[in-house]
Order: C-alpha cells, then sequence, then structure tokens
C-alpha cells in the first residue's frame, strides 16, 4: 500500500523537509513514519504532528505527500532513488542536491528547485523533477546532471553556475537565465532575452530536446505538439566560463526553419 502522507494542519513555522526521502522510509509502517523528527523552526516536531500517515514505504510504490505544502523547504532533497509524488505547492530547495530518483510536483515549487544549497557549489547531480505549475527564482543553480522541467515557467536565475544537465520551462524561463553556464542546456518554451554573454548560433530541430520533451510529456506534464516539432534558436554561453552551454528557445515563425 502507498505510503501516503496528508497534511492535517499547518506548521507554526517552516520545516526541514528533507528525512522524508524514500530510501530513509522504506520499510516503515505509519506508526514508524509518525514519529520521525523534523526541524520546525528552532524546534522539532514528530511527522505525526503534522500529516495523517497511512499506509508503508515499500521499494515500489511511490511516496505521497499531499496538501497545501508551502512551509515545507527540502522535500526530495538528496534523494537518490524512488519516487515522491507532492500533491499541492511546495516550498524553497525541493530536489536539491538530489541525485536520483523522480520527484512530481503538483503545484508551484519555490526557489532553489533541484539547485545547491547556500553556500555550496553542487547542486543536483541526478534524478529528475517535474513541476506543473511554476517555480521560483535560481532554479538548477549549481546543477551537474539530471533533469529540471517546468510545466509553467521559472523565475529568474535559472542555471546559476550549472556544470550540466537540463532545464525545459515550457512557459518560459525568467530573465538572467545561465549566468555562469558551463555545459548545461536551458530551454525556453516562449521569448527570452539571453544575457549578453550568449550569442546567437543557430535555428534547428534539435533531436536530443524532443527525447527529452518526450520524457517529460511522460513523467505528467502537458507537451504541446509544436514544441516537438517546431524550429528552437540557439544560442552558445556563458562566454565568460567554457561557453559550451545553451539557451534553446522555442521559435513560432516556422518561416525560413
Amino acid at each position: 500500500m502507498t505510503l501516503t502522507l496528508t497534511l492535517r494542519t499547518q506548521p507554526p513555522a517552516r520545516v526541514f523537509a528533507a528525512p522524508l526521502i524514500p530510501e530513509r522510509l522504506r520499510g516503515r509502517g505509519a506508526s514508524a513514519v509518525e514519529a520521525i523528527e523534523l526541524r520546525c523552526g528552532g524546534e522539532t516536531v514528530a511527522a505525526g504532528d503534522l500529516f495523517e500517515v497511512s499506509g508503508a514505504g515499500t521499494k515500489e510504490e511511490a511516496l505521497v505527500l499531499a496538501g497545501d505544502l508551502r512551509q515545507f523547504d527540502w522535500i526530495g532533497a538528496r534523494m537518490s532513488s524512488g519516487e515522491i509524488v507532492a500533491r499541492g505547492d511546495v516550498g524553497s530547495w525541493a530536489g536539491a542536491e538530489m541525485s536520483g530518483g523522480v520527484l512530481r510536483i503538483e503545484g508551484d515549487a519555490g526557489a532553489r528547485l533541484g539547485a545547491a544549497y547556500p553556500g555550496a557549489r553542487v547542486g543536483m547531480t541526478g534524478g529528475e523533477i517535474v513541476v506543473t505549475g511554476n517555480a521560483g527564482e535560481e532554479a538548477g543553480a549549481g546543477m551537474r546532471r539530471g533533469l529540471v522541467a517546468v510545466g509553467g515557467r521559472t523565475g529568474n536565475g535559472a542555471g546559476l553556475r550549472m556544470l550540466a544537465g537540463t532545464i525545459i520551462a515550457l512557459g518560459g524561463i525568467g530573465d538572467e537565465a545561465g549566468l555562469g553556464n558551463k555545459r548545461g542546456s536551458l530551454a525556453s518554451g516562449s521569448a527570452l532575452e539571453p544575457l549578453p554573454s550568449y550569442t546567437y548560433a543557430t535555428r534547428f530541430h534539435p533531436p536530443a530536446l524532443r527525447m527529452q520533451l518526450l520524457r517529460v510529456r511522460q513523467l505528467g506534464l502537458t507537451v504541446p505538439d509544436a514544441l516537438l516539432s517546431g524550429p528552437w534558436s540557439r544560442w552558445s554561453g556563458d562566454v565568460t566560463e567554457l561557453a559550451r552551454g545553451e539557451i534553446l528557445i522555442f521559435d513560432e515563425n516556422e518561416e525560413g526553419a
């Protein structure tokens, strides 16, 4: 039976939710999960004080977190395997520094999605994050590998100091994207003005992006057929780094493609 944590009451302060990941909950029943301590502001609370817990953690089933989770930070952070489904909006640093597994957020995500914690250089190193809504600023900051896909828009500063990995925002990427990007890929489903450190390269139909978009569709996002078949403009950068990264911008004007 799927392990499901349904929020029963809003916490009095922000909650550090990193302990709630599949590899730590596997094999635990409801009572054991309820006893897990979570940092809430300057104190600790039991998970059972905040959530109604049902089911048990198994290798095959996803961990489900349900409710308005905007007060919960670090959901899915540092996870290496398994799947988390968050049914509702979540706080900051969701999927931060994760190395594997799948995190699906059915709502909006806060700042630093899949990113490095402030003061650290390395963010997400593997796995897949899918957000049906919007994401906050600096999504994917410090990414090394992995996929971040957002159905709506990201805030400013997506892909800050990326080394590698892919960020896709079907609704568009915010300003100042890809600053310090070395070899990462950012794909914006709507118009974007790249930083001056990026130079226009070409307009084409990127086969690798098509494969990633198909994967994103499998993971539950609605990907318009136009994004799969239409042309994209490629901008190379950041020239202050290796200049091997890229920003891909969907170009609705098929003429001349």
